[in-house]
């Protein structure tokens, strides 16, 4: 019970003088120098008793913060010293008894100081020799100031704060003596507890309840209590975990004085004293991000935490806010997703291969990243260990970027789609072409291929349009695609989109050899361009938190998906739906999951380095990552365009990789973690697009009357069409240009055929089996600058 408030500043006042006066009479009768005294005295005699300061009087004790995931399990824990801050009703009372007993028996009876036990300590001080004899109270001010002084990384007041001369002592005595003025027993008792250290990295007397005994304050048993009340004098040399015979005598100890004092009977000290430590029931709080079952998905947590300017204008506040502020920080990572993307990696390609594995997982709509896993798994410099994180951008820990392959075709096939073109655009993709000469338009100009530039399709030629191409990933397809909507709408629909490019800019990357995936990117940045066909052309920035809140309910702004609307909802339908087919029989046909309609696409750097698949639905967007690990012995002395996965050996040798693209990244990883993960998800399907898509607006074809075949050509172009050179048997000589199909009207940005006769109809000889004029399927095998 507090006296009335007038009551206690008069207390405080005689206290004051007391200490004052008494501290004086006794050390001058000692024979200190009276100068001394006065000299002691001046230094301190400038601090009012009420002038307490901030921190003592409502400290904020530095307690760690936790993140969670989605279910509300612990993915780790930040702190520099392990602490929960609980009220001393949730302290047991025998806990409460052992402390005060041991520390402060009369603590309850006399104010801020026991003037026997502190005017003793006082003269002995100020002989040379320091001495205990300090209330709790006194106790709690000194460990207030020390954590304030950590907390502030100030060295001079963290000195100041474990200086024992009596000018110090006599400060902290005032701040006593005004902190009872202005809080209860209880208050000051349920602070010490909070901010005393039991050892073992255990700050506060939950953390050390949980540590050693597996069990909380509000359930700590006599004996415990004794323990734990008995470890705050020495806590490095008397802990349980590494001196369990000390800290036994010191709790035995302890129980004598209880029973000294007779606040426990006879039989409750037999008992106690029988109690023994159960080293089964320590706990180790995970502590960081390696201590994670996700290390490398914490870290993502962790660096974006650290770049908040809501936690503090600079990367040193923030570390201290989130180690010491006691936050709750809310993910919306799903363990079983998560655990998912893991297994199927880890299952797949082994920590210690010379290739790694990426799985990334986002929610359409959101940016909400749902799973980040890859084959080295954990952090650290050992055989199969890393510091980075292969799947995301350099700012969040990412290695490196990697070339994107096919995967870029999608970003032709959007720009075409939303400049207009129909997904019936067709063009005549022979397996072999040289580009040399070539033209294509940039946002600046017109750039020539100047040297020889051949390019192979994966499988064999004939005519494809946007469907057929992508299901076969035809690689001349999407070059003339590419040539005729333009390398600047390239380039800026995949910015558009959020691809964002390792190492250059989009307006450095306008070539050619885009559409085949000759930028290097994140696989976080390629899959969230993905999601945001998904999402039916919402584009949103990746994002892994959901909330940070302290623990008096303060939000802090953690970064926002910033959606917005990119593409027209019909547009991004069509994209979809032209991408089904290389999960329909195409090239990712060995990843598609029954039952679920995918669209998505497979892709495969030049020469094998790395492959992709990457598929998403409605509800959720997955990519799969192999590439060559470039430090490993396999690779160290081969040349960066040599470094292949054909003949990679995985799991620990036991299979070699073929560099398939579908069949490794996309059936070995994609999809047993996409199964899982859509498992737990509402299942939609994609908006299937107008008709309009697929043939376009009907517009005039312009005449080519009198002209020929390479001026027909640029007039069409010109005007938007496509062109296709189609040989006809006719009577007119080989070569002779015959005209046009249509010839008056046409879907708009459609394909004209220009007619060329091949020579009349030559005699029939033997019977000959005819060869697949269009749409042939891909024969096993390599491309030329991007592949299926």
């Amino acid at each position: 019970m507090r006296a009335p408030t007038m009551g206690r500043r008069l207390y405080s006042a005689l206290m004051f003088v007391a200490v004052s006066v008494l501290g004086g009479v006794l050390v001058a009768g000692l024979a200190v120098p009276t100068a001394s005294v006065a000299a002691e005295f001046s230094k301190a005699g400038a601090t009012a008793i009420q002038a307490i300061p901030k921190e003592v009087e409502t400290p904020p004790p530095a307690e760690g913060s936790k993140v969670l995931m989605a279910d509300g399990s612990v993915l780790t824990n930040f702190y520099d010293e392990n602490r929960v801050y609980v009220s001393l009703a949730d302290i047991a009372p025998v806990m409460r008894l052992a402390q005060v007993t041991l520390e402060d028996r009369r603590f309850y009876e006399h104010g801020a100081i026991d003037l026997r036990g502190t005017l003793r300590a006082l003269v002995r001080t100020s002989s040379g020799n320091t001495q205990g004899g300090s209330t709790l109270t006194q106790q709690y001010v000194k460990l207030a100031l020390i954590d304030k002084a950590v907390a502030d990384n100030d060295k001079e007041a963290l000195a100041a704060a474990y200086d024992r001369t009596f000018s110090r002592k006599l400060l902290e005595l005032r701040y006593a003596i005004a902190l009872e003025d202005k809080m209860s027993k209880d208050d000051i008792l349920e602070r010490y507890l909070n901010l005393s250290y039991y050892g073992a990295g255990a700050y506060g007397v939950e953390a050390a309840a949980r540590r050693y005994f597996g069990t909380t304050a509000k359930d700590l048993t006599l004996g415990q209590s004794a323990m734990l009340a008995g470890l705050v004098r020495n806590p490095a040399t008397t802990d349980p975990i590494n001196h369990e015979k000390l800290a036994i005598e010191r709790r035995n100890n302890v129980l004598d004085v209880m029973l000294g004092q007779k606040v426990i009977t006879q039989e409750q000290y037999d008992e106690a004293r029988a109690e023994v430590f159960d080293r089964s029931k320590i706990t180790t709080t995970a502590h960081g991000c390696a201590a994670s079952e996700f290390p490398h998905l914490c870290s993502v947590v962790e660096k974006t935490l650290l770049q908040m300017d809501s936690l503090g204008p600079d990367t040193e506040t923030r570390r201290s806010l989130l180690n010491r502020g006691g936050l709750t920080i809310q993910t919306e990572i799903d363990p079983r997703t998560q655990r998912a993307a893991q297994d199927a990696v880890s299952n797949y390609v082994y920590a210690t291969d010379p290739v790694i594995g990426v799985m990334v997982m986002i929610e359409p709509g959101t940016g909400l990243i749902k799973g980040i896993a890859q084959s080295r798994d954990k952090i650290g410099s050992n055989a199969g260990e890393t510091y980075w994180n292969y799947a995301m951008e350099p700012s969040l820990g990412g290695a490196e970027g990697y070339r994107g392959g096919s995967t870029f075709k999608m970003f032709t096939l959007a720009a075409a789609i939303d400049k207009g073109y129909p997904t019936s655009r067709s063009y005549d993709s022979p397996k072999e072409k040289d580009w040399k000469g070539e033209v294509f338009r940039t946002c600046e100009g017109s750039v020539k291929v100047p040297k020889s530039w051949g390019v192979t399709n994966a499988g064999g030629g004939g005519e494809f349009d946007m469907y057929t191409g992508a299901k076969y990933s035809v690689n001349n397809y999407f070059v003339s695609l590419e040539q005729d909507v333009g390398l600047c709408e390239v380039t800026q629909m995949a910015e558009k989109l959020g691809l964002k490019l390792s190492g250059t800019t989009f307006t450095k990357a306008q070539n050619p050899s885009f559409t085949l995936g000759a930028a290097e990117v994140s696989p976080i940045s390629l899959v969230n361009a993905y999601a945001t066909i998904a999402a039916r052309g919402k584009r949103c920035e990746p994002i892994i938190l959901k909330s940070a809140v302290s623990k008096d309910g303060k939000n802090y702004e953690v970064p926002s998906a910033n959606c917005q609307q990119v593409i027209s909802e019909g547009v991004a339908d069509a994209i979809a739906d032209v991408l089904r087919g290389p999960f329909n029989g195409g090239t990712a046909s060995s990843a598609a999951i029954p039952g679920y309609n995918i669209a998505g696409k497979t892709g495969t750097d030049t020469g094998t380095p790395t492959i992709w698949t990457v598929g998403m639905t409605p509800q959720l967007a997955g990519i799969a990552m192999l590439t060559v690990d470039g430090k490993a012995d396999r690779y160290k002395n081969v040349r960066a365009e040599r470094r292949s996965l054909t003949g990679a050996p995985i799991r620990d040798g036991a299979y070699r990789l073929r560099g398939s693209s579908g069949g490794e990244a996309g059936a070995g990883i994609w999809k047993p973690a996409m199964t899982v993960a859509l498992q737990g998800l509402e299942k939609g399907d994609f908006v299937k697009p107008g008709a309009d898509s697929a043939t376009g607006e009907t517009v005039s074809v312009p005449s080519c009357s009198g002209m020929s075949l390479n001026d027909c050509r640029a007039v069409l172009q010109q005007a938007g069409f496509g062109t296709s050179v189609v040989r006809v048997e006719n009577a007119k000589k080989a070569g002779t240009f015959l005209g046009l199909s249509p010839k008056s009207e046409a879907p708009k940005f459609s394909t004209i055929k220009l007619m060329v006769s091949s020579g009349p109809k030559a005699e029939a000889s033997a019977p000959a089996s005819a060869a697949p004029a269009t749409s042939a399927p891909p024969a096993t095998g390599g491309g030329t600058d991007g592949n299926r």
